[in-house]
């Protein structure tokens, strides 16, 4: 029988499970092209996909990019810790929120999320010296997800030091083009029967 593999699916389950607290609003995989189909002018633009939005109650906005462990021919692989951190740089910048006429692809010249976090698969909760000293260097934050559904953020996350407050605004009053990453959505269905599956075996 296959071993269970905390990947990223199951990572972004317990993330919304067991550490998102239940009243915040959480979109899973949102994609570069977000289609908007009601005449609006504008659309947002994500690339590289953010694999977690976490809204608060207060409207903090709260990006995670997830590593999770992958099956390999000779085992199972654990993610470094240098993985995602390009990609979790990016997200400071994202969603870029384009026109189409006039055509403008960065209206706003900043990203909407506050804070920014990096999500590592890991056996144990170890910082270890040689990780804190790049991570220290950047604003990322970064958390530890242990298979059993524990988390712990081993470095906070700073302000975002590009955000825009008006991308922000527009992004908080436009939740409703982000439906079809909800948690009513087909994509969080499949996510949480495999997390439903990989904690009740």
């Amino acid at each position: 029988m296959d071993p269970k593999i905390f990947n990223e699916d199951i990572i972004s389950y317990a993330l919304w499970k067991f550490y998102i607290p239940q009243e915040n609003k959480v979109f899973f995989k949102v994609s570069h092209n977000i289609n908007i189909k009601t005449g609006r002018n504008w659309s947002y633009w994500c690339a590289p996909e953010v694999d977690v939005i976490e809204i608060t109650k207060d409207d903090k906005i709260i990006a995670y990019e997830i590593k999770g462990v992958r099956k390999r021919k000779n085992g199972l692989e654990w993610p470094s810790f240098y993985e995602g951190i390009g990609q979790t740089l990016a997200y400071f910048n994202l969603p870029y929120v384009t026109e189409a006429y006039p055509k403008i692809f960065d209206k706003f010249n900043g990203g909407v999320f506050d804070f920014v976090y990096l999500v590592l698969a890991r056996e144990k909760i170890e910082f270890k010296e040689y990780e804190k000293r790049i991570f220290h260097l950047l604003p990322i934050g970064v958390i530890f997800a242990i298979p059993n559904g524990r988390f712990e953020i081993v470095k906070d996350a700073s302000q975002n030091p590009i955000q825009s407050k008006e991308a922000k605004r527009h992004f908080l009053n436009n939740l409703d083009t982000l439906k079809k990453f909800s948690t009513n959505s087909k994509i969080f269905r499949k996510i949480k029967e495999k997390g439903q599956k990989y904690f009740s075996d």
